[in-house]
């Protein structure tokens, strides 16, 4: 393998966590899937419509939960980002995005304790 290859070879960081409920494994994101949820929100805030700005918090966390290898569980197994935000309260769905916020960023102790 080459040493580029080695360099992009992504080895993902996963535990298991309760989010909305459920126990799943979860991943840290990557900084760039992170940016886009900035870029996501930014973008939510033009609009002026407070949903989009949940539909962003819902699809980081539906790209944070993975197996317990870290891959994507398939699109078919998991709800959209607006049937999670249809489902839940506003409090929960920002706790959760929080928490896996926090735990992206490696401050899983700080994410706990929320």
């Amino acid at each position: 393998m080459s040493l580029k290859a080695s360099l992009l070879k992504a080895s993902p960081y996963v535990e298991e966590h309760p989010i909305l409920g459920v126990n799943v494994f979860i991943r840290r994101l990557t900084i760039a899937e992170l940016d886009e949820y900035e870029h996501d929100l930014q973008e939510a805030q033009k609009t002026g419509f407070s949903s989009d700005a949940s539909k962003a918090g819902a699809k980081l966390i539906l790209k944070a939960i993975c197996d317990k290898d870290g891959r994507p569980i398939p699109g078919e197994d998991l709800p959209t980002a607006d049937e999670l935000i249809q489902a839940h309260d506003t409090p929960t769905l920002l706790s959760a995005m929080s928490f896996v916020q926090k735990f992206s960023y490696g401050s899983v102790e700080e994410a706990q304790k929320n």
